[in-house]
């Protein structure tokens, strides 16, 4: 396996109830899947000869104008996955992340030319939640004491824009034939008005990337299934546990909450989860088994994720590493079984491929 590491040095600095952020300009893969701008901690990649100190003054410096002074650290942390640039699917990103504290000394705040950034501003920390902000913001938010962001924050995974489209256009023509009062597919709607569209498919196919995207230009909440299961041998509880707990509640015209699993502890978590309330009309569900029995009766748009089934082995160990390579073939089993049953795939509105090529 080609493993190719990156040492990221960042800065969360806070002043007068703000902090500072940036706007990562994004970029467009060769296959034209986009990774989308968002706005993330000041900050960036180190050099060799640095240290990470070093690297986090530096690229402050180049991203805002500030001469800062570190005060700590605050939090580290990592994540791999598959590298999308690579055309053989085989080479690995480990990303390493180091966010110091820091306090500005001198300079004027500064756009950076010709970099990977086109913005700088402080922002509001109430004002966060209702930026596209990549998911290190609610890590060093979360770290400083603050609560952190909602799911809309954005991860790097590139997103096939032409995808989302058809999403979009099915959500439209599902809330449009609501609100002339048609069944949407001779199944019950949660209750007038919310449309849910679930995004089903196997694991490792890139449901959370197109949810995500999805949700996020909807503005509407997304609750992801991974919160549902209880545990590895989990998966045929899952769609009763939505339908129970999110889904009929909503359809009486409650307030949904879900109990959460806690994969750590290998147990249901104290607290609830409350969704919130869809008052944009739409609510997102995506996970193995959003779209089967009783939660597939009330979903009004059904979306399919796949992908080759070695890639999305290789997605998975990736991310999780190869010790999970047994949990992964334990659920894929259930996977099987489940889908066969339900015939999931052939009841979908839309498919979509995430595999190289698949248009």
């Amino acid at each position: 396996m080609d493993v190719r590491t990156r040492v990221g040095c960042y800065a969360w600095i806070e002043r007068d109830g703000a902090v500072l952020l940036s706007r990562w300009r994004g970029m467009t893969l060769p296959d034209g899947r986009v990774a989308r701008p968002g706005w993330t901690l000041v900050g960036g990649g180190i050099e060799p000869g640095e240290t990470p100190e070093q690297a986090a003054v530096r690229e402050v410096g180049e991203e805002s104008g500030y001469a800062v002074r570190l005060t700590g650290v605050l939090t580290t942390d990592a994540w791999s996955g598959v590298d999308d640039t690579d055309p053989t699917g085989q080479a690995v990103w480990q990303a390493v992340r180091v966010v110091f504290t820091a306090e500005v000394e001198s300079g004027e705040l500064t756009v950076e030319t010709d970099g990977s950034s086109d913005d700088v501003r402080w922002v509001p920390l109430e004002e966060l939640a209702a930026l596209p902000c990549l998911s290190l913001v609610d890590t060093a938010w979360r770290a400083a004491g603050g609560p952190g962001l909602p799911e809309v924050a954005l991860g790097f995974g590139p997103v096939d824009e032409a995808a989302v489209g058809r999403m979009r256009s099915l959500v439209e023509r599902a809330r449009a034939a609501r609100a002339q009062g048609e069944t949407v597919q001779g199944e019950a709607a949660p209750r007038p008005g919310v449309t849910v569209v679930a995004v089903d498919g196997p694991s490792g196919s890139g449901k959370t990337v197109l949810a995500r995207a999805l949700a996020r230009d909807l503005g509407a909440p997304l609750v992801h299934m991974d919160d549902l299961y209880p545990g590895w041998d989990g998966l045929d509880a899952g769609p009763g546990l939505l339908a129970a707990q999110v889904l009929e509640p909503l359809a009486r015209g409650e307030r949904a909450a879900y109990r959460r699993w806690d994969w750590h502890a290998s147990d249901w978590a104290g607290e609830q989860v409350e969704v919130p309330d869809p008052d944009g009309g739409v609510l997102v569900v995506e996970g193995c088994g959003s779209s089967v029995g009783p939660a597939g009766e009330r979903a009004a748009v059904r979306v399919w994720v796949d992908a080759e089934p070695a890639l999305r082995m290789r997605r998975g160990i990736a991310r999780d590493g190869e010790a999970y390579r047994p949990h992964w073939e334990r659920w894929a089993e259930q996977e099987a079984r489940l889908f066969a049953a339900d015939r999931t795939r052939d009841r979908a509105d839309l498919v979509v491929d995430t595999s190289p090529g698949a248009g």
